[in-house]
C-alpha cells in the first residue's frame, strides 16, 4: 500500500494495515454466517460442524491478535 492511500483506523485512530483490515473483515463475515447457521440450524448443521466452525473463529481471532501485537512491536521499534 502507498502512503498515499487511505488506511483504515483501529479503535485508537493508529492505522491499519491491508493485512489486518481484511483479517477483520473476513472475521465479521464469518462470524454473520455462524450466526446464522446458529441461529435457523440447518438440519446438515452437525455439532462436528459447530465444533469446526467455533475452532476456526478462535483462530481468525487469535491470527488478528497475534497481527496487532506485531504492529504495535513494529510501531514501537521504530
Amino acid at each position: 500500500m502507498s502512503d498515499c492511500e487511505p488506511k483504515d483506523r483501529d479503535e485508537g485512530g493508529h492505522e491499519k494495515s491491508a493485512l489486518e483490515a481484511e483479517s477483520g473483515y473476513v472475521e465479521e463475515v464469518f462470524r454473520e454466517l455462524f450466526n446464522l447457521l446458529e441461529q435457523y440450524a440447518p438440519v446438515w448443521y452437525t455439532e462436528e460442524h459447530h465444533n469446526r466452525a467455533l475452532a476456526a473463529l478462535r483462530a481468525l481471532k487469535e491470527g488478528r491478535q497475534a497481527a496487532k501485537a506485531e504492529a504495535a512491536r513494529s510501531q514501537s521499534a521504530s
